[in-house]
């Protein structure tokens, strides 16, 4: 189930270490398919650090969506991966220039894309925390509208974090 009360927040995962942060944002991006975007994801996982088996994070990302396309409403998209190549859970965030076809039963377009990459050995529960925190948000209308109308990665992450205040920072 993925319910959960969003004010009772997200544990940070080591430390004082943020899940989010400005350099996780990847706005305006000029990706056409979602082979494309998951190419991305992986690869972004490498650069800050957090895998160093970007093809595994890759097909482990795309072994999801053979179970069921992660997107979860009309421009939304929360691809998710638990796997042993991911070191540190992560949340990024990556909105398109245009919306592009998910391949989902729904026939949903994606455009703002959250990307959850979760340790295997944290998995259960983390996965679910991060998981059930950003699809509470989503379904208020005001934050989908932000997260697609926001102009730059600095003023996205200033309002993230008035809205996800211990959740996800």
């Amino acid at each position: 189930s993925l319910e959960c009360n969003c004010k009772q927040g997200i544990e940070k995962i080591r430390g004082d270490e943020m899940i989010v942060s400005e350099e996780q944002l990847f706005l305006n991006q000029h990706l056409s398919t979602k082979e494309e975007v998951l190419a991305f994801i992986a690869d972004k996982a490498a650069e800050i650090g957090i895998t160093t088996n970007s093809a595994q994070v890759e097909r482990d990302l795309w072994a999801r969506e053979k179970e069921y396309a992660t997107a979860v409403q009309q421009l939304i998209a929360i691809p998710h991966a638990k796997t042993e190549a991911i070191l540190e859970a992560k949340l990024l965030f990556i909105r398109l220039v245009e919306p592009i076809d998910w391949e989902s039963k729904e026939g949903f377009k994606a455009q703002a894309i959250f990307a959850i990459l979760v340790p295997a050995s944290e998995a259960s529960q983390q996965h679910l925390k991060i998981l059930s925190s950003v699809a509470v948000n989503l379904l208020e209308e005001a934050f989908q509208e932000q997260i697609l109308t926001i102009k730059t990665e600095h003023e996205l992450m200033d309002y993230l974090k008035d809205n996800l205040e211990g959740e996800l920072i």
